[in-house]
């Protein structure tokens, strides 16, 4: 397994991963204005988040040399020893065999070896359990839930903001 920096033909992964509107709500939030979306934005969001800096988009291969994961990881502040991951998201075909933690490890292992992080954090929505399970299992734990974080259609979705355990 190998996490490399994210290259724009990722994004084709990406969104064959994502089946519908609430699933890709889950994985964006609300950082895109419509749905779907295209290669293309996704391309042209990742480069104006990296020229500002702060921003590093990651792709997980598997031993083939397979997309089979993505994440970002980012500074969300002025301290650059803190690490927020988001826009995780892990092939539908092998969703529930542990590679989502595979994901996870390995990005807190880059956070900490290659960015000194010394705080890694993320959010998830309260309605995403497999996603919290996962985090759980990867050390983190939770510190507050923002309610009412993001309204899709008619619904209000909470988001629980969650640290790694030293």
């Amino acid at each position: 397994m190998e996490l490399r920096k994210y290259k724009e033909k990722d994004a084709k992964y990406i969104l064959s991963w994502i089946n519908n509107e609430r699933e890709f709500r889950m994985w964006s939030a609300d950082r895109y204005d419509k749905y779907p979306i295209t290669e293309n934005d996704i391309n042209t969001n990742y480069k104006e988040c990296s020229r500002l800096g702060k921003f590093l988009p990651m792709t997980l291969l598997d031993d083939n040399n397979n997309v089979i994961g993505h994440l970002i990881l980012r500074n969300p502040g002025d301290d650059i020893t803190v690490i927020r991951l988001g826009f995780i998201i892990v092939d539908t075909r092998i969703r529930g065999k542990g590679y989502g933690k595979l994901l996870i490890q390995t990005a807190i292992e880059y956070a900490k070896n290659k960015l000194n992080a010394k705080e890694i954090n993320l959010g998830v929505f309260t309605n995403n359990t497999n996603a919290y399970n996962c985090y759980k299992s990867c050390g983190f734990k939770e510190i507050k839930i923002e309610k009412n974080s993001l309204k899709f259609k008619n619904e209000n979705w909470d988001c629980v903001e969650m640290i790694l355990e030293r």
